[in-house]
């Protein structure tokens, strides 16, 4: 039996235009507004991975809070964290580093928790 492959996830969002920004400022990602179910959703790509974001009204979503924690490889740590409350997000402590990353927790506008890393020169 082969391996399931990850091709798509969906996620609940409750401060939409806040997330957008976020994720557009923060980590560069590019949207693409849908209209479905007599909303708006956003459509974006991380890797090889469609993402939508999902009012959780729709979804019929009432966690306060993320299930799941992404993490994200970037280029930049320093430059991202700078831009990480301009955009209503937060900080999560101090970075913390090991043999492969400088790493650090975040928030995102909707509270979820995500950690930023950045892969050190070897």
């Amino acid at each position: 039996m082969n391996k399931p492959t990850i091709t798509g996830m969906t996620i609940a969002v409750t401060e939409m235009d806040k997330m957008v920004t976020f994720y557009s400022q923060v980590l560069q990602l590019t949207f693409e507004e849908l209209e479905m179910y007599g909303s708006k959703l956003f459509k974006t790509r991380i890797g090889q991975i469609e993402v939508l974001f999902c009012p959780a009204e729709i979804a019929q979503n009432t966690a306060k809070q993320n299930r799941h924690q992404l993490d994200f490889e970037i280029s930049n740590l320093n430059e991202t964290i700078s831009t990480v409350e301009k955009y209503h997000g937060s900080i999560m402590g101090e970075p913390t580093q090991d043999s492969n990353h400088i790493q650090v927790g975040i928030k995102d506008p909707d509270n979820n928790s995500l950690v930023i890393k950045q892969r050190l020169e070897n």
